[in-house]
């Protein structure tokens, strides 16, 4: 499912937009990366001046430093620059131990003091560049994290990039302003909190405004599937008042409405198609005197049961429906007349045989039929006038019978 945003600032989920992101996320955190890096290099030349001032105390010692120098040039990484380090305090260590009155300055004297001030600037330095370094890895760890869990805004996104880069450029031009490592240090420190923070305000940003969002999605699940529900509901009412609408109460047959539009289909059937068809009327005999004589409860019993009957006789055979009053039509399709013929007169014998009883007593109930077939060249209405003047024809024959004309 895809959302689209408006100029209103709604949410918008899109594969395209995603990716975007991504790169985007990517491309702060090289650029963080680069001026990481500078920071490194300008401590990576402090490094280097402060070697070339220690070098002159032994042999051992100026030949790590020279490997410390060496390194410090290129692109050290943390395995090789660690041993280098270890060595390097274990000389120092060793000088310490066993001075010589003939290479070293006497301990109380200034060349000394400058030696253990820069020694403890070195480890200093040490501390600072690890210490940065853990930073480092903290902050892309935690960019990563938000690229991959919360994929931020665009505004939000952009705000931060602006405020890193921001401190970034300051602590470049602190750092090169700096006249000791102390307050280099202190800068370095300064700085990386302050990124910290923004990053801190960012992610409360952001999970207030993903949360915010998943309130408003899950309200508009919530509503999309009550509006889900109400739909069914609408569409079953709607599909039971059709159905009631074509269906007779009494008898549970399509009514009139029903064969109105059957026999418009089966007309364009046969005149399009050439198909065969034909149509029968029924009436019950004497439906009158049934009525008067037993109650129009009786004669409504007599529909119900007539009209079940049929229903059972012609299922899967016909189409029936009631007609109006006592009178049903019966659409036979795809039916020569002469299989027509003999089940109309089968459904005439079947009433005759139905047992019915009014005031425990019983009464006989037979029924007339008139069939005649569907032309391609004739109207449904005029055809269904043939069959009801075939019935009309069975009635003036004696009843209980099936005229074909």
């Amino acid at each position: 499912m895809r959302h689209e945003a408006d100029n209103d600032g709604k949410e918008r989920t899109d594969p395209d937009l995603w990716e975007r992101k991504y790169h985007l996320a990517l491309e702060r955190m090289e650029h963080d990366e680069r001026e990481f890096r500078a920071v490194g290099d300008v401590l990576r030349r402090l490094s280097l001046r402060l070697a070339v001032l220690v070098r002159g105390d032994g042999g051992q010692l100026d030949r790590l430093l020279d490997s410390l120098t060496s390194e410090l040039r290129g692109s050290p990484s943390p395995a090789t620059l660690e041993p280098l380090l270890d060595a390097l305090a274990e000389a120092v260590t060793q000088l310490d131990a066993a001075p010589s009155p003939a290479s070293r300055p006497d301990e109380s004297s200034p060349e000394r003091a400058v030696v253990d001030a820069l020694r403890a600037d070195v480890a200093r330095l040490q501390d600072l560049l690890g210490a940065v370094s853990a930073r480092l890895g903290d902050m892309t760890r935690y960019l990563a994290g938000e690229n991959a869990a919360s994929d931020a805004g665009e505004q939000g996104g952009r705000m931060l990039d602006a405020q890193v880069r921001k401190e970034m450029r300051a602590l470049g031009e602190r750092t090169l302003a700096a006249t000791d490592l102390a307050s280099l240090q202190a800068e370095v420190d300064e700085r990386l909190s302050v990124i910290d923070r923004h990053f801190r305000d960012f992610r409360e940003r952001e999970d207030a405004r993903l949360t915010a969002y998943r309130e408003r999605a899950k309200r508009m699940h919530d509503r999309v599937e009550q509006l889900e529900s109400e739909a069914t509901t609408l569409q079953d009412s709607l599909r039971r008042e059709h159905e009631l609408a074509l269906t007779d109460r009494l008898t549970g047959l399509p009514n009139r409405l029903a064969y109105d539009r059957r026999v418009a289909d089966i007309e364009r059937e046969v005149r399009e198609d050439g198909g065969v068809a034909c149509i029968g009327a029924f009436d019950v005999d004497h439906f009158k005197v049934i009525n008067d004589t037993y109650g129009h409860a009786a004669g409504d019993a007599v529909l119900r049961i007539v009209g079940q009957t049929l229903a059972r006789e012609l299922e899967g055979k016909a189409f029936v429906a009631r007609y109006g009053g006592e009178e049903f039509v019966v659409l036979f399709a795809d039916m020569n007349p002469d299989d027509a013929e003999v089940l109309s007169r089968h459904l005439c014998t079947t009433v005759e045989k139905l047992a019915f009883h009014a005031s425990s007593k019983p009464v006989t109930v037979t029924m007339s039929g008139g069939l005649t077939r569907f032309t391609a060249a004739e109207r449904a209405a005029a055809v269904f006038d043939r069959a009801d003047r075939a019935l009309y024809a069975a009635k003036r024959a004696g009843r209980n019978c099936c005229v074909v004309l």
